[in-house]
């Protein structure tokens, strides 16, 4: 008998996980001013969102939509008008953010895709309960980078979860 192949939902924790190590050996190496800039990393649910289109078939769909969204991202604006300058505190905080709401509205055109509107509701809910910081009024930059981590991690719960629920054979 021939071993099953791995869980998507495995699969894709491993990604993660990865993808975490990865953020922390950057950020050892790294120095102040880069630290200062990545406070947080989405490479990992962001692959995971790939793997999870293309396990439903929506992949190119989702890839165009990504894009088109983070076109207006504070972080691209900013390099196109001062180029590689330092980011300022806010504006690394507003590309983290607004790279979560993308994220947040194909993480639910991916639930929907995966189980209908039952798990695109529960995703929503998991990331609504969860919110993103919002601008300078929010706490200052150590409360709102904590906001951004925790809302960083919901995303990586919501991708696990549509990967389980494909793994369980969908809806």
């Amino acid at each position: 008998m021939s071993a099953s192949p791995p869980a998507l939902r495995d699969e894709l924790e491993g990604l993660i996980v990865r993808a975490h190590l990865e953020h922390e050996l950057l950020l050892a190496r790294a120095g102040e001013e880069l630290r200062a800039s990545l406070p947080v990393d989405a490479t990992g649910v962001t692959q995971a969102i790939g793997v999870l289109a293309a396990a439903v078939g929506i992949e190119p769909e989702v890839r165009a939509e990504r894009d088109r969204r983070n076109r207006a991202n504070p972080a691209v604006l900013h390099g196109r008008v001062f180029g590689r300058a330092a980011l300022p505190a806010e504006t690394v905080l507003a590309a983290f953010s607004d790279g979560a709401r993308v994220r947040a509205a194909l993480l639910e055109r991916l639930a929907l895709a995966v189980g209908g509107a039952p798990l695109r509701d529960e995703v929503r809910a998991l990331l609504d309960a969860h919110p993103l910081p919002e601008a300078e009024g929010d706490g200052d930059a150590a409360e709102r980078t904590a906001r951004l981590r925790t809302a960083y991690d919901a995303q990586e719960r919501a991708v696990l979860l549509c990967a389980a629920r494909l793994d369980a054979g969908g809806g």
